[in-house]
């Protein structure tokens, strides 16, 4: 049944160098297929944010081989639907596009419409759509890329299957597609694939002519849902390899603390017995001076009682004029 509705391809098995946590990680394989399909000599990317979507675009073009020049346009700041952010998550991208994709990859860090100033009319060939999702963002995007879109343009709307906080892509989804043929996968928050240029490649027209409540298109979307699943499966496995060592590295860190403690608390007990040692030597000190000091006082006592005996006895007595003679003999 999938063969009869569009033909495979090995892309559509990537495995993603970068993997972030993102909403488009379940569209993946379809993109990446439909980049090998497409052949893009220009693609552009509105709203890149950690680059997942991105990143498996040109990784695409990378295992492809093929002549395809990437942008990404964003001001990397965030919005209300993405939340706000610093220069990390800029910086963390760039690093990974230099470092992987830099030969035919740039990140332009300006607003959608200042980047429209740098590219050709028709020169476009497909373009992701993934900034601001209010219904006014989107259509406003569209409308302002339009004149840029080559005559086998195709554009990708994500979170087509969003309705909640303000979200509108749904709403000129909807519009759009009374205009230009597209094919909508709803996994992932939903993404939209819009035929904008007449000059399409015989895979997408296939894909695109497929009715859309028949066997055919719904086969499709259970292929490429299921591809998808694996790949958030991956990330989630990715992810908790790095939260596991990462508490690796935290209990790693913990048992050398607690082993320095230990050190710390072992010299402790050392200086411990060391202080109570002196502390027993000391006592035991006092205890035999004290012991001293009594023998004295007590020798000091009888020897002044002795004193006192002699000088009251009558031998004493007697010989005191002897004794004062002797002195003035002697004076």
């Amino acid at each position: 049944m999938i063969l009869d509705a569009i033909q495979p391809n090995l892309a559509m098995f990537i495995r993603p160098l970068r993997l972030v946590s993102s909403g488009w990680t379940g569209h993946v394989p379809f993109g990446a297929w439909l980049t090998a399909v497409q052949q893009p000599r220009i693609l552009v990317e509105l709203g890149s944010h950690f680059g997942m979507s991105y990143a498996a675009f040109c990784q695409t073009v990378q295992n492809e081989g093929l002549n395809t020049k990437c942008y990404a346009v964003d001001t990397w700041q965030g919005d209300e639907h993405a939340g706000f952010y610093g220069d990390s998550v800029y910086n963390d991208l760039a690093a990974f596009n230099d470092k992987h994709f830099a030969g035919f990859s740039r990140l332009m860090r300006m607003t959608f419409d200042e980047a429209t100033t740098y590219f050709e009319d028709g020169s476009v060939d497909l373009l992701h759509i993934d900034g601001l999702h209010t219904y006014e963002a989107v259509k406003h995007d569209f409308e302002s890329w339009l004149p840029k879109l080559s005559d086998r343009a195709i554009v990708l709307f994500h979170d087509t299957n969003m309705r909640e906080r303000d979200f509108g892509v749904w709403q000129y989804w909807a519009e759009i597609t009374k205009r230009y043929p597209g094919f909508e996968f709803d996994h992932s928050a939903g993404l939209g694939m819009l035929a904008v240029g007449p000059n399409q490649p015989a895979e997408v027209r296939k894909l695109l002519g497929l009715p859309k409540d028949q066997a055919g298109a719904k086969a499709v979307k259970e292929v490429f849902s299921s591809l998808g699943e694996s790949t958030l499966r991956r990330w989630e496995l990715e992810n908790t390899l790095q939260e596991l060592a990462s508490k690796a590295s935290d209990v790693k860190r913990v048992l050398a603390q607690l082993a320095n403690v230990d050190t710390e608390l072992s010299t402790l007990q050392k200086n411990h017995l060391r202080a109570a040692g002196l502390l027993e030597q000391y006592d035991r000190t006092v205890k035999e001076t004290y012991a001293r000091n009594e023998a004295l006082s007590s020798e000091l006592a009888r020897c002044e009682a002795a004193h006192g005996r002699i000088e009251t006895s009558l031998s004493w007595r007697i010989t005191k004029p002897l004794r004062a003679a002797r002195r003035m003999f002697k004076g």
